[in-house]
């Protein structure tokens, strides 16, 4: 009995701890972490580092970046634009999400593969 609710207890701290893993986007910058809330529950970008972050970086995750803008902590992302000024840098950041992520024009799947052709017809 006394392992069944330990197993029991164990099971819901898991289950806590998991719940507010979804409710928080934890941010490592590369000096420190920021913690800001989510906007809806779900494990997407739940841990995300900015680090090395461009400007399409920043377009591919615009739930992220929105957050950051939305709770003052737009900062974090002021090594991936050259800017003069909170107001510039919020702009330049809404200007690179409006723009989205730059789709390279070949991707991996479809680049050829040297010898690829010639090795499939022997």
């Amino acid at each position: 009995m006394k392992a069944m609710f330990r197993l029991i207890v164990t099971l819901l701290l898991f289950a806590g701890w998991g719940l507010a893993a979804s409710a928080l986007h934890v941010i490592w910058t590369g000096d420190k972490p920021v913690v800001i809330p989510k906007d809806r529950l779900g494990v997407r970008d739940t841990v995300v580092c900015t680090k090395e972050w461009t400007a399409n970086d920043v377009a591919s995750h615009p739930i992220v970046v929105k957050r950051l803008i939305a709770t003052g902590k737009a900062d974090v992302l002021a090594h991936a634009f050259k800017s003069s000024g909170e107001q510039d840098l919020i702009a330049q950041i809404e200007d690179a999400l409006a723009k989205g992520p730059a789709v390279p024009a070949v991707t991996p799947t479809t680049k050829p593969v040297d010898g690829a052709a010639s090795a499939a017809a022997h």
